[in-house]
């Protein structure tokens, strides 16, 4: 008896679950990981919470410094009389990154907290020595593949909570995206600032709401996390082509392939 043959979702299933992969390991591969590194990090299991303990200390340093720079730009005594960021020493006082900190309610260390503000581009450093911020998101050089590690994991935690509310019939968390497959180049970058802008003061708004709730931490206390994400994203389409073009091309190459006796070129 032969065996069925795999449906359309199924076939859909694992096609995507390729991509997936592909699209993550091209990703790595672009950021200097190396295959072995990358075979290595799939051979782990997530049991060994050891081989990860350094990449979540990291995270919680750079969001711990997400809530920095947000308080940075919110504290009033933090802003001057037109609501601009005022410099801040890495010494002690009412301006200085202690301080800033305490306000902040996280966990960072100054001294951590003083080398990641120099590192990063969000803010500048005087000729006095003192910190002047500059973007109101904390960014860090180097950091797309831990950030990106950080989305992807919740992400995917999201539509698994989704999937699981859904057949229990419990409220599902925001996870939507829209998008327009044909579009003139010459709109996106007009639609892009717009959704820039929006989404900035979206994200700041929320950003205040949240940070409103904050609580000390605690081990008498049950706390979650809660987090919001934007992103938006532009790909050039391929140009279509006739089939009777693609066909044309396809005899000639391989023409030209048995010819020069050329190996056929691996699909990528």
């Amino acid at each position: 008896m032969k065996d069925s043959q795999p449906t359309l979702s199924e076939l859909a299933i694992q096609e995507a679950a390729a991509v997936l992969v592909e699209a993550t390991c091209e990703f790595l591969r672009r950021n200097r990981i190396s295959k072995t590194m990358i075979m290595k990090s799939v051979r782990q299991t997530r049991r060994s919470h050891g081989g990860v303990r350094q990449y979540r200390k990291l995270v919680r340093a750079y969001e711990d410094m997400g809530m920095v720079m947000s308080t940075w730009y919110s504290q009033p005594r933090f802003l001057d009389s037109e609501g601009r960021p005022l410099p801040l020493t890495a010494g002690r006082g009412i301006l200085s990154i202690s301080n800033l900190i305490r306000l902040s309610r996280v966990k960072i260390s100054v001294a951590l907290a003083l080398e990641l503000l120099r590192q990063s581009p969000s803010v500048q450093i005087d000729a006095l020595g003192k910190f002047i911020a500059v973007k109101r998101m904390f960014v860090l050089p180097d950091f797309e593949v831990p950030r990106a590690a950080l989305v992807i994991e919740r992400y995917l935690d999201t539509l698994r909570k989704n999937y699981s509310a859904q057949k229990n019939g419990a409220s599902l968390l925001l996870e939507r995206n829209c998008h327009v497959p044909e579009i003139d180049v010459r709109r996106i970058s007009p639609i892009l600032r717009d959704i820039k802008e929006r989404g900035t003061a979206f994200m700041d708004s929320v950003d205040g709401d949240i940070e409103a709730f904050r609580t000390q931490r605690s081990s008498q206390r049950v706390v979650g996390e809660l987090g919001v994400l934007i992103f938006a994203w532009t790909r050039p389409s391929t140009p279509r082509r006739s089939k009777a073009s693609l066909v044309n091309q396809l005899v000639t190459r391989t023409s030209m392939a048995a010819h020069r006796s050329i190996p056929k070129a691996r699909a990528r």
